[in-house]
């Protein structure tokens, strides 16, 4: 009877160290932020900047999202694959 508490233990400590060793894995990939299509097309330093694209994005007809910069040095404007030239175009004009 002793046995059935001791498999018990050995199948949780094994679990522990699968899961320590999975987890200390530091990878690049695992701490980037994955937006999926959105692709960015500005980088502007405060969120008052970030509105007034997002503005002219909106009168443009693009659809846009601003996110934070992942180092932390402003922000990331961010739009669809499909709208990013006319996007451009946008931000380019004047």
């Amino acid at each position: 009877m002793l046995w059935i508490p001791l498999i018990g233990l050995s199948v949780m400590a094994l679990l522990a160290g699968v899961l320590r060793w999975a987890s200390s894995l530091d990878t690049d990939r695992a701490h980037r932020k994955d937006y999926g299509l959105l692709r960015e097309v500005a980088k502007v330093p405060s969120t008052t900047a970030a509105r007034v694209v997002e503005e002219r994005l909106h009168e443009a007809g693009v659809r846009a999202t601003t996110v934070p910069d992942p180092e932390g040095n402003g922000l990331r404007i961010l739009v669809f694959p499909a709208d990013r030239d006319a996007a451009i175009r946008a931000l380019l004009a004047d």
